[in-house]
Protein backbone atom coordinates (compact mmCIF):
# COMPACT_ATOMS: atom_id res chain seq x y z
CA UNK A 1 0.00 0.00 0.00
CA UNK A 2 1.64 3.52 -1.04
CA UNK A 3 1.71 5.93 1.45
CA UNK A 4 -1.77 7.92 1.85
CA UNK A 5 -0.79 11.21 4.01
CA UNK A 6 -5.01 11.76 4.44
CA UNK A 7 -4.99 8.59 6.47
CA UNK A 8 -5.66 7.97 9.09
CA UNK A 9 -9.06 10.61 8.85
CA UNK A 10 -9.65 12.89 11.64
CA UNK A 11 -11.43 11.47 14.49
CA UNK A 12 -11.23 8.02 13.64
CA UNK A 13 -10.50 5.15 15.15
CA UNK A 14 -7.03 3.82 14.71
CA UNK A 15 -6.65 0.63 12.76
CA UNK A 16 -3.21 -1.49 13.05
CA UNK A 17 -3.24 -2.65 9.35
CA UNK A 18 -4.30 0.50 8.07
CA UNK A 19 -1.13 2.00 10.26
CA UNK A 20 1.08 -0.74 9.05
CA UNK A 21 0.56 -0.30 5.31
CA UNK A 22 1.12 4.04 6.12
CA UNK A 23 4.07 2.63 7.71
CA UNK A 24 5.35 0.10 5.23
CA UNK A 25 4.57 3.11 3.08
CA UNK A 26 6.45 5.56 3.95
CA UNK A 27 9.25 2.83 4.47
CA UNK A 28 9.38 1.79 1.05
CA UNK A 29 9.46 5.65 -0.16
CA UNK A 30 12.66 6.05 1.75
CA UNK A 31 14.40 2.82 0.84
CA UNK A 32 13.47 4.06 -2.48
CA UNK A 33 15.26 7.57 -2.30
CA UNK A 34 18.70 7.66 -3.44
CA UNK A 35 21.63 7.48 -1.01
CA UNK A 36 24.32 10.21 -0.58
CA UNK A 37 26.84 8.07 -2.23
CA UNK A 38 24.58 7.51 -5.34
CA UNK A 39 23.77 11.75 -5.38
CA UNK A 40 27.71 12.04 -5.30
CA UNK A 41 28.59 10.06 -7.64
CA UNK A 42 25.46 11.65 -9.55
CA UNK A 43 27.30 15.18 -9.33
CA UNK A 44 30.25 13.84 -9.49
CA UNK A 45 29.24 12.06 -12.85
CA UNK A 46 27.90 15.41 -13.80
CA UNK A 47 30.71 17.74 -13.22
CA UNK A 48 33.46 15.28 -14.75
CA UNK A 49 34.50 16.38 -18.38
CA UNK A 50 33.18 20.33 -17.32
CA UNK A 51 36.37 22.13 -17.47
CA UNK A 52 37.73 24.17 -14.56
CA UNK A 53 37.80 28.05 -14.08
CA UNK A 54 40.85 29.30 -15.87
CA UNK A 55 39.52 33.09 -15.00
CA UNK A 56 43.11 33.48 -13.18
CA UNK A 57 44.35 32.45 -16.36
CA UNK A 58 46.71 35.34 -17.84
CA UNK A 59 46.25 36.23 -21.54
CA UNK A 60 49.26 35.92 -23.93
CA UNK A 61 50.64 39.17 -25.26
CA UNK A 62 53.10 38.66 -27.98
CA UNK A 63 53.22 39.72 -31.62
CA UNK A 64 53.88 37.11 -34.06
CA UNK A 65 56.27 38.07 -36.85
CA UNK A 66 55.70 36.80 -40.23
CA UNK A 67 57.79 34.31 -40.67
CA UNK A 68 57.24 33.66 -37.31
CA UNK A 69 60.55 32.43 -35.10
CA UNK A 70 60.96 29.68 -32.97
CA UNK A 71 61.08 31.62 -29.37
CA UNK A 72 57.07 32.83 -30.67
CA UNK A 73 56.03 29.21 -31.87
CA UNK A 74 57.56 28.06 -28.75
CA UNK A 75 55.90 30.66 -26.38
CA UNK A 76 52.52 29.86 -27.88
CA UNK A 77 52.91 26.74 -27.88
CA UNK A 78 53.69 26.89 -24.04
CA UNK A 79 50.97 29.19 -22.99
CA UNK A 80 48.31 26.48 -25.00
CA UNK A 81 49.68 23.60 -23.17
CA UNK A 82 49.45 25.50 -19.64
CA UNK A 83 45.62 26.45 -20.98
CA UNK A 84 45.12 22.61 -21.37
CA UNK A 85 46.26 21.43 -18.50
CA UNK A 86 44.58 24.04 -16.39
CA UNK A 87 40.96 23.12 -17.78
CA UNK A 88 41.08 19.81 -16.92
CA UNK A 89 39.40 18.55 -14.47
CA UNK A 90 40.72 15.59 -12.21
CA UNK A 91 38.44 14.24 -10.53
Amino acid sequence: MPFDPSIPADNTPLDAAEMRGQLNGLKADIDAAPTAQQMNDAISGAINGTPRNVDGFSQLYITISDPPTQSEVQQFLDSYNNLIIALRRNV
